[in-house]
């Protein structure tokens, strides 16, 4: 059996009927006063090791955490029928498992379907008395303005969408590649140990499950999160994009933009739906630049 990535970093967080599985890596040189925590919230096929190529250069000087979100990645998987998979109930286990590791403040950050769930997250956390969340940032995410995703998400809910991802997708080593790559600006850069590396994923039927799940509340989850954007206008909030991202598209970043009040747009040319993995070293420095400009939170 292939080892789990970062398996000798792992933790468990339980949550009902399952329980997450994260990754912790500690400061190696704390700061003082100490750097909020940072917790890295992966999109809908992804995993802790999307962040391969930002965990260490972030854990430097603060703990940093990724987690595999219930029922996909490394974490357990119980089915649709167990468990709630919507955005609304995945953002309260995020900001539960967030709470439990005894943070004062976390920044977070999400991408692609893992950004709708910080976002969620983040409201969940202003209606407290005592909110931890003290910045967002959001990586190409998933949002209620984005337009060009409508068809697609659409097509997949419907019967014959969610057969053909069943049947020819998740069975179908060159769709397997293709999917990887169509995140990429550049799929030639791809390498085999990125795609074995979602090969866990992408080769395990209950992932489909767990996507069609998702894709089938879409639609509430974005009204839903529409609602709460309000309530997190005035939080430091980045969001940066891959110019080329053909997933969510970059001309929607100023839609989601205006929501906030305190927010800084970066767009990265030649760059697709995953900056942190096709351009790690211009991610990690602008995310780095944004944390360490950020005062903390009122």
């Amino acid at each position: 059996m292939q080892p789990r990535f970062l398996e000798d970093h792992e933790q468990w967080f339980p949550c009902g009927t399952g329980r997450m599985r994260f990754i912790h890596l500690p400061a190696r040189q704390p700061a003082a006063p100490a750097r909020p925590a940072l917790m890295l919230v992966h999109g809908l096929m992804g995993y802790s090791f999307s962040w391969r190529h930002n965990l260490e250069f972030f854990s430097r000087d603060r703990d940093v955490y990724a987690v595999d979100l219930l029922g996909i990645g490394q974490s357990d998987r119980p089915s649709p029928a167990e468990a709630d998979y919507g955005i609304p109930a995945a953002a309260a286990r995020v900001l539960a498992l967030v709470r439990s590791l005894g943070h004062p403040q976390v920044d977070l950050v999400g991408t692609s379907h893992g950004g709708a769930v910080v976002m969620m997250a983040a409201a969940l956390d202003r209606r407290s008395p005592d909110p931890i969340v003290r910045s967002i940032a959001l990586i190409d995410p998933a949002h209620p303005f984005m337009r060009s995703a409508r068809f697609r998400l659409w097509f997949y809910r419907t019967r014959f969408g969610a057969s053909m991802l069943r049947g020819i997708i998740f069975r179908s080593g060159v769709l397997r590649r293709f999917s990887v790559g169509a995140m990429y600006a550049h799929p030639s850069h791809v390498t085999a140990a990125t795609r074995a590396g979602y090969d866990v994923n992408l080769t395990d039927p209950t992932s489909c499950d767990y996507a069609l799940a998702v894709v089938q509340s879409w639609r509430p989850d974005m009204e839903a999160l529409r609602a709460a954007l309000p309530s997190i206008r005035q939080i430091p909030t980045l969001l940066l994009w891959g110019a080329r991202d053909r997933v969510v598209a970059a001309s929607s970043a100023p839609l989601l933009q205006a929501c906030f009040a305190n927010s800084r747009l970066v767009l990265l040319p030649d760059c697709g739906h995953m900056p942190y993995e096709e351009l790690p070293a211009e991610f990690n420095r602008e995310l780095s630049a944004f944390l360490d400009s950020e005062s903390p939170a009122p």
